[in-house]
């Protein structure tokens, strides 16, 4: 495997193909190999498996792509089995039952969250836009195999994509089979709405489905607030309803997407954001505790800040 890496301290050197436009009294290329001083070759140390790399660097410190994996499993069985052994591989993270940490958010969702925030909100069409599908993927399996996700390097769109997805992936949707179901969607009156889904929808989903969508709402309740995303609540709606809905009946599912005056899951979404402080009453509270927020939608997302500076 032609990849190298060497352990200093905290910090990490990886060894690239020199420039041919550099000085040869430096370095010099010889059918591909770079001659370098015996001084600096003493510092280096030669990779051949992920196995052995595990044994100088922890894994989940580096952003391995999957088809790093399936090559080393090729050229190495052994290296499969070592890696294996390491638990921290194979903690996937979307497509998984929903568990939350006490006082916490899945990661993704906590580092996407407040990623989004501080860098997407002048990001016209956020959730809208779909980013690059190898950049997708890339992240994706990182956060599937507990590595370090660089989302500075995937930028906004991934980040704001791999949201929608660790929702769409659930095993149980919020709404639909296992989910609120379509009749207590449908029966939501003309007024009135705004009680019914807090007191209604919300208590047919489950604690910690509503904590996530407190959080997920509250991100959206802010992106709606900024001309410059040029995403409206109800776009957001929009967007958003096909990833909490599933059920049995593909035509159901269409017709529970439109956001608006309807009753349907996207109107449902529609009046979360709008109306983020009085849908989310209990659930603000159980996160801020009994003060009165000043504005809830930015001190419910200055605590994912601290998940993260705990992390």
């Amino acid at each position: 495997m032609s990849s190298f890496w060497h352990r200093v301290g905290r910090r990490s050197l990886s060894i690239e193909r020199p420039r041919t436009d550099e000085p040869r009294t430096r370095h010099s290329l010889d059918m591909g190999t770079i001659r370098r001083s015996q001084k600096f070759f003493a510092k280096i140390t030669w990779i051949d498996t992920l196995a052995e790399l595990g044994r100088h660097v922890p894994l989940s410190q580096i952003s391995v792509p999957q088809a790093v994996y399936e090559y080393d499993a090729r050229v190495e069985k052994g290296a499969t089995r070592a890696v294996v052994e390491q638990p921290i591989l194979h903690t996937r993270e979307f497509g998984v039952l929903l568990a939350m940490p006490p006082q916490g958010l899945p990661r993704p969702v906590r580092e996407t969250l407040a990623f989004v925030r501080h860098n997407g909100l002048r990001t016209e069409g956020l959730f809208r836009r779909s980013p690059p599908s190898t950049a997708l993927r890339a992240a994706k399996d990182a956060y599937d195999h507990s590595q370090y996700v660089d989302l500075e390097i995937a930028g906004v769109n991934v980040a704001a994509v791999l949201l929608k997805l660790f929702v769409r992936e659930l095993p149980n949707p919020v709404f639909g089979t296992n989910g609120c179901s379509y009749d207590v969607v449908r029966a939501m009156p003309s007024d009135g709405r705004v009680d019914y889904v807090r007191d209604t929808i919300l208590e047919q989903i489950s604690d910690d489905y509503r904590r996530l969508l407190c959080f997920v709402c509250a991100l959206l309740s802010q992106v709606a607030r900024s001309s410059e995303t040029r995403m409206t609540a109800y776009n957001l709606a929009v967007v958003w309803a096909p990833n909490m809905l599933r059920s049995n009946d593909p035509v159901a599912d269409i017709n529970m997407c439109p956001a608006g005056k309807a009753s349907t899951v996207g109107a449902v979404v529609q009046i979360m954001v709008e109306h983020f402080e009085q849908v989310f009453t209990r659930e603000i509270a159980s996160v801020l505790g009994p003060t009165e927020p000043s504005d809830a939608v930015n001190d419910i997302l200055n605590t994912v800040d601290l998940m993260n500076q705990a992390s």
